[in-house]
């Protein structure tokens, strides 16, 4: 196993706020916040250069000669840049300033835009028995400005527009470096990305997604599921002995439901905005084991967990990894009556589709299955948990199918009674409307029309009256 992580030491990056603050701090050095928020604007607006080029002018010269003493635009470097045979996936192996290595990877997505995976720690305490990083054991934490420089070095690549804490490591294990650097990249005088085009995956860690609540709310959250029930899930997921799944589901539903506030990163305690007021998802990723978490009774009791709530269930087909507990993936079309069965309760679920598997960098891009249509149609996920895109997929959710097996069979039937009854009400009340909106139309053109005769009487009437008094 490697080394443990020490403590870090200068020079620290640059991007890295709390460790700046902290140097004034020890120098008795009172920076102004003026001075502060101008340099991450101009350092951002440059590009990251190296600090004996940044343009000092304007700065106070204790803020420079601290800053350049002690600091550094890069303490990491890619030393591996490998792309996809497709060339939608490109993963970049960075290499901190102790050695340890860590993983980003970049995802093209279809609809043009791109995804960054980053990671948060070396290794992982978790323990996951099918995940690499899990089995590794834990090596130390990134510090905010080593998560930041994932995102410079991938914006180099390719611009990014969204971020997942899905790469190495357990987000809320490291909360407090994983909070700065969120806060860096939604703040508007750096990386500017949108509230909702951030997303922190937690496998499960109740007591710190509630702090991520009060703290983070502006940020989606993806909660690592993997099986329906405590017991299951304790098997393969050893650290979920410590937090039951039903508190776990509790939590993540409060997430969604705390209005968001105006200026959220800057100031957590401003006014909470009613404007633009979107319904918020979460997301439950549930890896896809050929065993017992992936039967057609596992896919009813997840159903059931999440019924009605604003959760989206990402199905993610598994990918081969060195463990010692070898696990296969189910075929796709099980998947595909475990996502149905699913949908069923109504929810909105995705199966992953792999990309990077041939540069050990899969992760991904999701796919919807419609029941409308035979193909699967691309989106991206992150704008379906920011509550974007949801008045289609709303009128979708009626529209799904399941399949059952015996103890789905009496569910499906009424289920599909409810969702006619519901269609042929939908369907009244529309004709009616519709009916409604064309009688006040014709309503509005028979007044047009009248308007219409009686302004060209009258104009007639006006100009008769004119030439009569010319005639004069």
């Amino acid at each position: 196993m490697a080394p443990k992580r020490k403590p870090p030491v200068p020079p620290y990056s640059a991007l890295d706020l709390p460790k700046m603050k902290m140097v004034f701090e020890e120098a008795g050095f009172e920076a102004k916040q003026y001075h502060i928020d101008e340099y991450q604007r101009k350092l951002h607006k440059a590009g990251y250069p190296d600090l004996e080029d940044f343009d000092w002018h304007s700065f106070p010269q204790q803020f420079i000669d601290l800053v350049m003493a002690n600091f550094k635009t890069h303490i990491t470097k890619v030393v591996l840049n490998q792309t996809s045979a497709n060339e939608t996936t490109t993963k970049l192996l960075v290499e901190l300033h102790d050695g340890h290595r860590v993983e980003s990877v970049i995802m093209r997505h279809e609809t043009g835009r791109t995804t960054l995976c980053v990671s948060s720690q070396v290794g992982c305490q978790m323990g996951c028995t099918f995940c690499a990083t899990g089995t590794m054991g834990i090596i130390g934490n990134l510090s905010a400005g080593e998560i930041l420089e994932q995102l410079v070095h991938a914006d180099r690549v390719k611009k990014i527009r969204n971020i997942v804490f899905m790469g190495m490591g357990e987000p809320l294990n490291n909360f407090e470096n994983v909070k700065a650097a969120v806060t860096a990249m939604v703040n508007t005088k750096q990386f500017g990305l949108a509230f909702g085009h951030v997303t922190v995956s937690t496998v499960g860690v109740t007591p710190k997604i509630r702090k991520l609540t009060e703290e983070m709310p502006f940020v989606n959250l993806a909660l690592s599921l993997h099986a329906p029930n405590q017991e299951m899930r304790s098997q393969i997921v050893p650290a979920a002995k410590a937090y039951k799944i039903e508190g776990l589901i509790e939590a993540l539903d409060d997430h969604m439901k705390t209005p968001l506030r105006a200026g959220a990163a800057a100031n957590p305690d401003g006014e909470i905005s009613n404007k633009k007021k979107k319904v918020r998802k979460a997301m439950i990723q549930y890896t896809m084991l050929d065993g017992p978490t992936a039967t057609f009774e596992c896919a009813h009791q997840l159903g059931k967990l999440c019924e009605g709530k604003n959760i989206i269930v990402n199905l993610i087909p598994y990918n081969t990894t060195d463990v010692k507990d070898k696990f296969q993936c189910p075929s796709l079309e099980h998947i595909e009556a475990f996502q149905k069965i699913v949908m069923g309760y109504g929810l909105y679920v995705f199966i992953r589709k792999t990309m990077g598997e041939d540069i050990a960098g899969a992760c991904g891009q999701l796919v919807l299955q419609k029941e409308d249509e035979e193909k699967k149609e691309a989106r991206d996920v992150e704008d379906l948990i920011a509550g974007q895109q949801s008045a289609k997929l709303d009128q979708r959710k009626g529209k799904v199918k399941t399949i059952g097996t015996g103890m789905g069979k009496r569910r499906k039937e009424d289920h599909s009674a409810k969702q006619d009854e519901m269609k042929r009400l939908a369907d009244g009340e529309n004709a009616s409307r519709e009916g409604n909106r064309r009688k006040e139309e014709r309503g509005v053109n028979i007044a047009g029309v009248a308007v219409s005769v009686i302004a060209g009487l009258g104009m007639a009437a006006l100009v008769g009256y004119l030439l009569s008094r010319r005639r004069r």
